[in-house]
């Protein structure tokens, strides 16, 4: 399965030497998108100063549950952990690329 998109950095499309569009392709592109979905469904944002133990495993889960909903991803091997102040996610793809997102 192919996945392709527009690489976006800081909320900003990337533009070659040409000025045209940059693509993500594969695995970047699932990082990518998987960094988009944490922020466009407010997970990130409701964990910012969140104090609650139980609150907190419940987000990780529901992040965990959402990336094992993108057919893009291997069943079984979404896992995110909080280190401190940041959320890390990581998973394989169908084509057994390694992806990781941190926020």
């Amino acid at each position: 399965m192919d996945s392709i998109d527009l690489s976006i950095i800081d909320d900003d499309l990337v533009l070659n030497l040409l000025g045209e569009p940059e693509l993500r392709a594969e695995a970047v592109c699932i990082a990518q998108d998987l960094r988009h979905m944490l922020r466009e469904k407010g997970y990130a944002f409701s964990m910012i100063g969140e104090r609650s133990q139980v609150k907190l495993a419940t987000l990780t889960t529901q992040v965990e549950i959402e990336m094992e909903n993108d057919t893009r991803i291997y069943p079984g091997t979404a896992k995110v952990a909080l280190i401190g102040e940041a959320l890390n996610c990581s998973a394989r793809t169908l084509n057994n690329e390694a992806i990781e997102v941190t926020l």
